[in-house]
């Protein structure tokens, strides 16, 4: 029997990442970048439908571009185009539309490709009448619907057409993207959405960290300074409570939700973009504080594509210290890297990497590094 997916793309989704935007509401400053030939939604997807197998009896119901038509077409899958967008820089609208038309042609799944706020447009419309999917593609990415990496579809759709996979609602969460760039955190619960479940492939939604003591945060933070010399040279601060609050406590007001550059305890650059931090850390030493996402555990990949591979991989040497109170490493199963090239990562010891967790306290803790090129 045919599966029947509905596939759309939200073109400029992940424009705004290693830019330091805090999502891709700047829509006319992201077409422009689209426009200009920056398309890191067609780069993600491209990896997601190369993994899907030949022999899986599959028909697609897709959008005019360039909301995804030539995505399709390029692979040879069997399908039909349903919707045509009128205008050329498309919207949420659009988004909407595709989805009543999906949902008019009694399909299996829909598959988008999108961040936070694409898959809230979905939720609008689609709810809980049909399983759906997101290629994670977004700068925020909270919600529980999104795979861990695009190279994963193939396996669960194989899973999902042979009947061999349960199905669950997952929250679709948002932030309010202008509170988000003043450093608050403000998530709306939009709805749920019926996602398929597999551990290892369905990322879950974002859990947020329980309150921690301030203790805890200096703990940490005594252990960055006396063992790791956080306050001499040139440190890389991701982004996160976590990491906030801990820094907070050694006196350096970081960015609650971007990355910054400390120099010497002092802070260089706020909120950082990936072109400066590139020219910046460019064959110097540096030392890279991450935090996990509670509940999902990646560390890089997910609103913080500002620290790159070519980042990593131009800096003279490169050190991770990651970072996290026990409670919320409670929440994580195995820790995620979403890398945009090969990298090696010297702080990798067979699939295990250390945590700090408190003053001489360490847990080691399994890590998935995947390619996303």
């Amino acid at each position: 029997m045919t599966f029947k997916i509905g596939f759309l793309v939200n073109p400029i989704a992940g424009i705004g990442g290693k830019k330091a935007w805090k999502g891709t509401d700047e829509l006319d400053v992201a077409w422009d970048l689209f426009e200009e030939g920056e398309k890191y939604a067609f780069e993600r997807v491209n990896k997601a439908l190369e993994s899907i197998a030949s022999s899986l009896p599959l028909f697609f119901y897709f959008c005019g571009n360039p909301m995804g038509e030539d995505l399709v077409r390029s692979l040879s899958f069997d399908g039909k185009k349903v919707y045509s967008p009128e205008e050329s820089r498309t919207s949420a609208l659009n988004t909407k539309a595709a989805c009543k038309i999906f949902l008019e042609k009694n399909i299996d799944l829909i598959i988008f490709v999108g961040g936070d706020g694409t898959a809230r447009d979905v939720t609008s419309i689609v709810s809980d009448k049909i399983p759906v999917l997101g290629i994670p593609s977004g700068v925020k990415m909270f919600s529980g619907c999104f795979l861990y990496h695009p190279r994963d579809l193939g396996e669960i759709l194989d899973e999902m057409v042979n009947g061999e996979i349960a199905y669950a609602p997952e929250d679709v969460l948002d932030v309010d993207e202008k509170l988000f760039r003043e450093n608050r955190v403000q998530a709306t619960l939009y709805g749920q959405l019926i996602v398929p479940q597999k551990v290892g492939l369905i990322q879950g939604g974002k859990i947020s960290s329980s309150v921690t003591s301030a203790e805890t945060y200096d703990s940490i933070a005594y252990e960055l300074v006396d063992v790791h010399n956080v306050l001499d040279g040139l440190i890389v601060l991701g982004t996160g409570s976590t990491v906030y609050h801990i820094f907070k406590s050694l006196g350096v007001e970081k960015t609650l939700l971007g990355v910054d550059l400390l120099k010497d305890g002092k802070i260089q650059e706020k909120d950082i973009d990936e072109e400066t931090l590139y020219q910046k850390t460019k064959q110097k030493d540096i030392k890279i504080i991450l935090t996990p996402i509670g509940g999902q555990g990646f560390l890089l990949g997910r609103g913080n594509q500002q620290i790159s591979s070519r980042v990593l991989k131009n800096a003279n040497k490169f050190e991770f210290l990651i970072v996290s109170p026990e409670q919320k490493l409670g929440t994580i199963d195995i820790l995620e890297l979403d890398l945009d090239e090969p990298t090696s990562i010297p702080d990798i010891s067979n699939g295990y990497i250390k945590v700090l967790t408190g003053f001489h306290r360490y847990t080691l803790t399994k890590i998935n590094v995947q390619i996303t090129d």
